[in-house]
């Protein structure tokens, strides 16, 4: 018998606050927490931005791990226009994700207003009773 493991993470994100301090904090701070490609489709909107922050930090606590421990560089969300979002996780985060046996990920992103939310859930298993 197989053991299931699944594990999930959610995290809401302030549009308006993540877009002041993306103001404050210039390229310095883009570069250190979106990769390139995320930024190229976000194209500075920041509800986009807030909405990709929020999987980094939901995948995250998925992972039982935070920043410091994971860059949100090694949490990707590959998006391309109408369809759905996928997560490509990198350095720590995927070494994490091997040790807890995760290796399907799902990922949820929404933004209304001022808020940008992602859940995400990650599922694998552990290849024996």
């Amino acid at each position: 018998m197989i053991g299931i493991v699944l594990q999930t993470g959610v995290d809401m994100v302030d549009v308006e606050k993540l877009a002041r301090m993306v103001t404050l904090s210039g390229d310095a701070f883009l570069e250190n927490s979106w990769t390139p490609a995320e930024r190229l489709y976000c194209a500075n909107r920041p509800e986009r931005l807030a909405s990709r922050w929020a999987a980094k930090e939901a995948t995250m606590k998925a992972l039982g791990q935070g920043v410091g421990q994971i860059s949100p560089l090694e949490v990707e969300v590959e998006a391309a226009e109408g369809q759905m979002p996928t997560l490509l996780l990198s350095g720590n985060a995927a070494a994490r994700a091997r040790q807890l046996h995760l290796n399907t990920w799902s990922v949820s992103l929404t933004h209304e207003g001022r808020w940008a939310l992602a859940f995400v859930v990650g599922l694998g298993n552990t290849g024996h009773g």
